[in-house]
C-alpha cells in the first residue's frame, strides 16, 4: 500500500515539474531567440546557424531552472495535496511524516545528481559546442547585409560600401579596406562587382578597379581588370573566445589544484587553442565560482527538499495556515538566492567558501531537527 500511495504522489509532482520545466524553458528560450534575431540580421551569418546556436542552448537553460521548479512542484504537490485531504491516507495507512520527510529527502538526492550532471558535463559540453559552431561557420548572410552608400564593418578587419545595389547580387563603385595591422592595410577600389558562391565558400568577384596595398608609409598600386575577393575567410565581431561557463570541468578542477599547491600549469595549457581559457593566476577566482557553481550548488536541493515537507506540519484548518505555507515558498526562495548571491563571492578567501558551503548543511540540520521535534508533538 505504501508503494503505491508513493507512486501517486511521485506522478503527481513529476506531472507538474516536467509541465512546469518545460513552460519556462521555452519561454526564456524564446526570449533568448528573439535577442538572436539581431544577430541574423546584424552578424552576417545565416538563420540555420543561430537556430543551432539556441537549440544547442537548452542544457544551459534548463540546469538553471531545474532547481526553483524542483522546489516549486514539490511544494504546489504537498500543498495540493493537504487541501484536497489526501495526506490523511498516508496517515491512515501508518505512514509518519518523518517517513514521507525522508522519502522527499531522497527524491531530492536524485535530482541532485541530475544537476550535477547537467552542471558539470552536459551545459558546458552543449554550451563549448554552440561556441565552436559559431566560431567555425562561415558568413553566408553578406547580400542582405551590404546597404547602398553605407559603410559596412560588422566583421572584423573589413569595411565594405557601395554606391548602387541590385537585386541580382550586384554592386557598382565598390570600396573595401582590409585591415591586417596598425602599419598594413589594403585598399579596393571597383567599378563593378558581383556575389557569388561556391562550394559553401563565399567570394566578391571585381570588376575594372585599383588595389592599394600600404605598408609601413609605402603605397603600392595594382590596377585589374576582373579579381575574386574570398569572403569567407573572415569573421563577425561576435564573441568567439571560451567563456568561463564553456570550460570542461576536469580543466578547471585541475587549474585550481595546480595553482593551489603551487606545481607547474604548462602541461595544462599546452594543448589549449588560441580561442580556449588558459590557466593562469589571474582567473582563478572566476574558475573558483565556476566550480563552486557547479558542484557545490547542487547540494542546496535537499535543503529545498526538507523545508517543502515542513508543510506537512500543519493542516488546512489549522491557525494562520495559508500565511506559515507563503513563509515557506519565500524562505525556500531565499535559500535560491542566497544561493545565486554568495556564489559570486567564493574564491576570494576561506571564509567565503566555507559560508557557501557550511549555511545550507547547517540549515538543513535545524529544518530536520524542527521537522522531528515538531512531527512528535502533532
Amino acid at each position: 500500500m505504501k508503494k503505491t500511495i508513493y507512486k501517486s504522489f511521485i506522478q503527481e509532482f513529476l506531472k507538474f515539474f516536467f509541465l512546469s520545466l518545460f513552460a519556462l524553458t521555452l519561454i526564456v528560450w524564446i526570449m533568448q531567440a528573439v535577442n538572436y534575431l539581431d544577430f541574423v540580421s546584424e552578424d552576417g551569418h545565416g538563420f540555420k546557424v543561430y537556430f543551432t546556436y539556441t537549440i544547442l542552448s537548452l542544457p544551459k537553460i534548463l540546469s538553471r531552472l531545474m532547481m526553483f521548479v524542483f522546489f516549486v512542484s514539490l511544494f504546489y504537490s504537498l500543498h495540493k495535496m493537504e487541501e484536497k485531504n489526501e495526506l490523511i491516507i498516508y496517515w491512515i495507512n501508518g505512514i509518519k511524516k518523518t517517513s514521507v520527510k525522508r522519502f522527499i529527502i531522497s527524491l531530492s538526492l536524485i535530482f541532485l545528481l541530475f544537476q550535477l550532471l547537467f552542471n558539470t558535463f552536459i551545459t558546458p559540453k552543449s554550451q563549448d559546442t554552440a561556441r565552436s559552431y559559431l566560431r567555425d561557420s562561415n558568413i553566408d548572410f553578406f547580400p542582405s547585409l551590404i546597404k547602398e552608400k553605407k559603410f559596412i564593418d560588422i566583421v572584423s578587419d573589413l569595411t565594405i560600401f557601395v554606391e548602387k545595389k541590385y537585386n541580382d547580387g550586384s554592386f557598382e563603385n565598390i570600396f573595401l579596406k582590409e585591415y591586417n595591422n596598425n602599419s598594413k592595410y589594403q585598399i579596393i577600389f571597383a567599378k563593378k562587382g558581383k556575389i557569388k558562391t561556391e562550394k559553401n565558400n563565399i567570394y566578391l568577384e571585381l570588376i575594372n578597379g585599383k588595389i592599394i596595398d600600404r605598408v609601413n608609409d609605402e603605397e603600392k598600386i595594382i590596377s585589374f581588370d576582373s579579381t575574386i575577393f574570398n569572403l569567407s575567410k573572415y569573421q563577425t565581431k561576435t564573441i568567439t573566445q571560451q567563456k568561463i561557463q564553456e570550460v570542461n570541468s576536469f580543466f578547471l578542477f585541475n587549474c585550481i589544484k595546480n595553482l593551489k599547491e603551487n606545481k607547474s600549469i604548462e602541461y595544462l595549457n599546452i594543448n589549449r587553442a588560441a580561442h580556449q581559457l588558459k590557466c593562469n593566476n589571474e582567473i582563478t577566482k572566476t574558475f573558483y565560482e565556476e566550480l563552486f557553481k557547479r558542484i557545490v550548488y547542487p547540494f542546496y536541493i535537499p535543503l529545498l527538499g526538507v523545508i517543502a515537507s515542513l508543510v506537512l506540519l500543519d493542516a488546512k484548518n489549522t491557525y494562520n495556515y495559508s500565511i506559515k505555507k507563503i513563509y515557506l515558498f519565500l524562505l525556500g526562495f531565499a535559500v535560491i538566492v542566497f544561493g545565486e548571491i554568495s556564489v559570486k563571492y567564493t574564491g576570494e578567501n576561506l571564509q567565503s567558501n566555507l559560508n557557501f558551503i557550511l549555511v545550507p548543511l547547517l540549515l538543513f540540520l535545524i529544518v530536520n531537527i524542527f521537522f522531528n521535534i515538531k512531527s512528535q508533538k502533532i
